[in-house]
């Protein structure tokens, strides 16, 4: 099963380039967003990620992945923001 948090640290590394990078600006360690990357490429069954070093790259599976992910993420952003505007007042 997917999970948002996977998908954000997914994002997250792929966006900015690198694990620590995106550590850093998702408030979190390298080691937890090293996990739920590993997860992903356990749901899918293909890395997606090149590691060199200190260097990564997108592999294919990986830009495929990113064009979802990051509507997926687009989506909740936007429906969260209607649910809080919309909430009744008490």
């Amino acid at each position: 099963m997917l999970d948002l948090k996977d998908l954000r640290c997914f994002v997250a590394v792929y966006e900015l380039r690198g694990f620590a990078r995106a550590a850093r600006a998702l408030n979190t360690v390298q080691s937890s967003v090293s996990t739920r990357v590993r997860r992903l490429e356990n749901f899918v069954g293909a890395p997606l990620f090149h590691r060199v070093h200190r260097n990564v790259t997108p592999t294919a599976k990986g830009v495929q992945l990113y064009r979802y992910a990051r509507k997926v993420l687009d989506q909740v952003g936007e429906l969260e923001s209607v649910v809080r505007i919309e909430k009744p007042a008490a």
